[in-house]
């Protein structure tokens, strides 16, 4: 039986001792089969306290949240929804990255994509797209309101290309986790989360919260952020769930609808940061996180109406290239296509402007001589086209966002 949450009288958490031993045929050191006794943290429940904020946070938390509502209507406006995926990729891509995974570059992807032979870590990485994508989408579209089920929904789906999460796709957590560099032991971890009896628990609560109404929709992403992470539901994965959470609040909130900044290029480039303000919030400090959340949505979001300009641009240099195409002509729906798509085959690219194949590839002949796309490999016996310039742009998004942290090295 789940010990209960106990009363906090204002306070914003407390330390359960717990014992902690080793699974049965325990292999590695000694101290991995050593029982010990750890002090985990359990939160108070999130709609059992108030929320102030200071003027500050306040100012900062009213910013955020104009300029994200700033770049849905900017891509309203100028009708390109087509950065709609491009911020979904490098968002799911930095998220995967704060993890320590290996991600492919945004053409590499894109590629591996088109040609569907996937290493591992492509597999891994259009995974977390897939669930990034999902989670905002529900959130837009449903009428459900966030539950448990929900969050177990997007886990699933990131756990779907990993070999190790796949045993625990979708499953919260059945023992006692840690956050430490010690693999084998909890005994002095970074940080110990709450007992796995309290896990549901504590879930509902969050999206009792997730749900409410009441509260500026940024502030509500950022607390209901650093409320999942604490209590670290999954055997692994929590980092990019929680992050999606961030956007799927967002969108859920109305602030934005499918132009959802990517926060997570901020916070990529300053992880020790992001880091300490999560353990500050815990210890009642809210400013930190706060503000480094605002901030961090506020720079997102304004370079989302930046690129949007700049594919914009792009898009009128390639007309102006490839002769001011036709408003109906497959070389114009092609244009229209490459920011979201900047690698395409001509199957895919038939499916997706619903022509014939024959028209396909007669539109990428005119637009590879105008020098709007070239030829690349994606597999054997497989030609597909990539725009020129579009990844260029993402790149230099990406590294200017995380300080170098995402980015490809080289770009054309």
């Amino acid at each position: 039986m789940a010990p209960d949450i106990q009363d906090t009288d204002g306070q914003r958490y407390h330390l359960e001792e717990v014992l902690w031993e080793p699974e049965r045929d325990t292999f590695g050191p000694r101290r991995a089969r050593v029982p010990v006794r750890i002090q985990a943290y359990v939160p108070a429940k999130l709609n059992s306290q108030r929320w102030r904020f200071s003027s500050e946070v306040a100012a900062a938390l009213g910013d955020a949240q104009a300029e994200i509502a700033s770049a849905q209507q900017h891509a309203d406006r100028i009708g390109l929804h087509t950065i709609v995926q491009q911020l979904l990729r490098s968002e799911s891509m930095a998220s995967s990255q704060m993890e320590g995974l290996v991600v492919p570059s945004n053409r590499s992807l894109a590629k591996a994509e088109i040609g569907k032979q996937h290493k591992e870590t492509a597999q891994a990485a259009l995974a977390n797209i897939a669930a990034v994508k999902w989670a905002y989408a529900w959130a837009l579209n449903s009428d459900e309101p966030f539950s448990i089920q929900a969050i177990m929904a997007v886990h699933e789906r990131i756990a779907a290309a990993d070999r190790w999460l796949a045993a625990h796709a979708g499953r919260l957590r059945e023992r006692q986790n840690w956050i430490g560099s010690d693999s084998y032991t909890p005994a002095g971890a970074d940080f110990v989360p709450p007992p796995h009896g309290l896990v549901p628990e504590l879930l509902e609560d969050l999206c009792d919260f997730l749900n409410r109404v009441d509260l500026p929709p940024v502030a509500q992403a950022a607390i209901a952020h650093v409320q999942f992470e604490t209590i670290h539901p999954f055997p692994d994965g929590n980092g990019r769930v929680g992050r999606a959470l961030i956007g799927a609040s967002l969108s859920r909130s109305g602030v934005c609808r499918d132009v959802v900044p990517p926060i997570s290029l901020v916070l990529s480039g300053r992880k020790d940061d992001y880091v300490d303000a999560l353990t500050a919030f815990r210890s009642g400090d809210d400013d930190r996180w706060l503000l480094l959340l605002a901030e961090s949505a506020e720079q997102a979001a304004r370079a989302s109406s930046e690129l949007a300009d700049e594919i914009a641009e792009l898009q009128d240099r390639w007309r102006d290239q490839a002769g001011h195409p036709r408003a109906d002509s497959a070389a114009e729906q092609i244009i229209r296509l490459l920011p979201a798509e900047p690698v395409l085959d001509i199957g895919r690219a038939a499916a997706h402007l619903q022509r014939s194949p024959e028209a396909v590839r007669q539109a990428f002949n005119r637009l590879e001589e105008a020098g709007v796309v070239q030829l690349t490999t994606v597999a054997k016996r497989n030609r597909a086209w990539e725009s020129i310039g579009v990844f260029a742009l993402v790149d230099e998004m990406e590294r200017r966002l995380s300080g170098g942290a995402r980015g490809a090295a080289v770009t054309q």
